[in-house]
Order: structure tokens, then sequence, then C-alpha cells
């Protein structure tokens, strides 16, 4: 039977063909491809299992790198963040707002400056977000909260840097009393928002004397807004991108000498499922495309969204007439790593022996780990 493909058996088929070719990766570049290339290996270390009953059995279970651009980490964490977000909803109407930049000023999100880029362009959709809410033709809220979450690709593994904002329809205002939204269809005027936001990031690139074509600040900049219900649904939309990388192993159709098939869906024909093939060397410089600059927060909360705010969040809570949790925080439950079952006696195997990493010592900051070219690291 033949093995379905995989997100990651197609990087080490065709990475060493993009090194041979690419003109020179960026230090997290470097780093996320030594991730993946030892994720669940023994060179990160992980732990040795036994049967008492059968001594000649024995199971290794090789730790995870955890980087976010590893298509096989992820998983606990998304669904750590969703749980614990979901606890932090109250009871209004919410809203998904998604902003996005021109396609002139996505070259802005390569270089040394990358992580500069992207803080203002979290601090321009605050900044704009948070002034049309306190607004007498918006929520009239002075003290008002949303989480957005950063995602940079299309379907097709396109750079396509964009911010997904849920905002609950409810907040305090200049005097502290609760202030709902009266139409749960309706938040702020979308174009009052577009120019906000333009004018937001047109004075933050003035400020760090940031020279773009001038013709962007014309344009009309893509601010799609639309009902969220009570939330829940689309928090766990957005729990797609906490973790996660840009393509996952179930939109994989085939993986040959030369190109990778995936299946993506076309948004201008009704989510239309389309077919495309790339070059293995094209997917490999798309999927590199993605890796954020390190350091960078790609989930940001603000105002009573924000963990520190804990107390704003429950007058609004109280206020909105939902369930209030009040003293600690209940603790999420810890995820477990599966104890792995003998394959002779089907009873669960002990643990014997934690196995550290092959690597102990530590470089200079600013020295990343070496790009392994042969991903045969059995």
């Amino acid at each position: 039977m033949v093995a379905p493909p995989t997100v990651l058996g197609a990087l080490r088929r065709f990475l060493p063909d993009f090194l041979k070719s690419a003109s020179g990766l960026s230090a997290d570049q470097r780093r996320a491809l030594w991730a993946i290339a030892h994720c669940r290996t023994p060179v990160l270390g992980g732990r040795a299992f036994a049967c008492p009953d059968h001594p000649s059995e024995f199971h290794f279970a090789w730790h995870s790198c955890n980087h976010k651009a590893c298509p096989q980490c992820g998983r606990a964490a998304t669904v750590r963040w969703v749980q614990r977000e979901l606890g932090k909803l109250v009871e209004a109407p919410y809203f998904l707002i998604t902003f996005t930049l021109p396609a002139q000023l996505r070259s802005c999100f390569f270089g040394p400056f990358a992580k500069e880029a992207y803080d203002l362009f979290f601090a321009a959709v605050s900044g704009s977000l948070s002034q049309k809410l306190a607004t007498a033709k918006g929520l009239r809220a002075s003290v008002s909260g949303f989480t957005a979450v950063l995602h940079t690709w299309n379907q097709q593994l396109g750079f396509h840097p964009h911010i997904h904002c849920l905002v609950p329809g409810a907040g305090l205002n200049d005097r502290g009393r609760y202030v709902w939204v009266k139409k749960s269809n309706y938040l702020v005027c979308r174009k009052h928002l577009q120019a906000a936001f333009r004018e937001h990031l047109r004075d933050l690139f003035r400020v760090h004397d940031w020279q773009v074509d001038p013709s962007v600040w014309g344009k009309t900049w893509g601010v799609h807004l639309k009902p969220a219900g009570n939330g829940a649904a689309a928090l766990k939309y957005l729990g797609i991108y906490v973790a996660r990388t840009a393509i996952s192993d179930a939109r994989l159709l085939r993986v040959d000498e030369g190109t990778v098939t995936f299946h993506w869906k076309n948004r201008d024909a009704g989510n239309r499922r389309e077919i495309c093939t790339l070059p293995g060397v094209e997917f490999v410089r798309r999927y590199l495309r993605h890796v954020l600059p390190r350091g960078l927060r790609s989930i940001r909360s603000y105002g009573f969204c924000h963990p520190a705010a804990r107390s704003k969040r429950l007058r609004i809570q109280c206020h909105a007439g939902g369930p209030v949790q009040f003293g600690a925080s209940t603790p999420l439950p810890a995820v477990k790593a599966p104890v792995p079952l003998c394959p002779c006696c089907q009873r669960p195997m002990q643990l014997v022996k934690v196995i550290m990493p092959a690597y102990r010592e530590r470089g200079p900051p600013d020295a990343p780990p070496p790009v392994a070219t042969n991903f045969d690291v059995s």
C-alpha cells in the first residue's frame, strides 16, 4: 500500500535542489529548516519505553520541534488556544473583520525590517479599529476589545498578508457604562474603517521615514466585515492559523519526481475546488516565504480581551448576562503524551529513560543553526 503524500516528505525531497538554486536564506528560514529537518528525530531527544513482560520490546518517542513552520507540530497548541479563548467570549454579537494590504506594500515584509513592518501592520489595525469603535457612528465604546490573528498565505501558497480580527459588539463608554450594538449585523461603517486603516499606516510609515509608492495611499484598501454569531465558530476558524503552517497533508494529492500537486479553494468561484501543480523547488520557495521573523507575535489581544484586562472583561460579561467565573481562572487540562502499547500483549509500556538532545551548547544569538541538506536523519 502506497503511503499518502505529506508536506514533510515534499520538503525533504525538494529542499536539496532548492538550496542549490536559492540566492540566500534568512536566519529565520534556516532555523525553520533545521527544526523541520530534526523534528521527532533523535537529535531533539525523547523518551524510551519498554514492556516489563517482554524485555525485548522497546519504543522510542522523539520530541517535537514545536516550530510554527513545521507541518508536524501545532495541533496541541491550537486546541489549548481555542479552549482558552472560548472562556473569554461575552454574550454579544461578534464580527469578523479582515484587513488586507495592497500588493505594493508586500515587499516591506522581507529583509532586515520585516518584524518592524509586521508590528506597524498590527499597530495600524488596532489603532484604526479602536478609533472607529469609539465613535458615535460605531460602538461608542471607549473601552473595546478584540483579538487579531496574522495570516500570510492564500490557498495557492502565495504571499498575501492580512489580519483577522474577532470583535465583540460590546464594551464600556467613557462613563464606564455598558454599551452594545443595536443591530447584530452592523458594527462600524466599513468605508470609514478603510480610510482610518490607510491613514494610520501612512502616518506610521512617515514617522519611521519609510518610502513607498505614493499611489498606494489613494487606493481603496481591503477591509472585509461580516457578522460572526456568538463568536465560537469564528474562533475555531481562527484557531487554524494559531500554530499551524501554510498547507496541511490533507490538501496534498501527489508528490512525484519533480512536482507537487494539491487542491485549493477558488474564493472567486464560490469556493470551487481546483487543482494546482507546482515544481518542487517552487513549492519549497513558497512554503518558506511564510516563515515569520523570530520573536514576532502573530496573535495579539487588545482592550478587555487582553489577559491583563480580566476585571474589565468580567464586568462586561456580567452586564451582558452571560456566565461569569469569579476567582482564579480554571487551568486548562494538560495535554499528556500517549503511552505506547506493547505490540505483543497490548499493555501500556513503561518509561525507562529520558534521552537528552544531541546538542547541549548554544551558539551566539546571531548564528543560526546549520541547514541540513541531507534529510536522512534516521
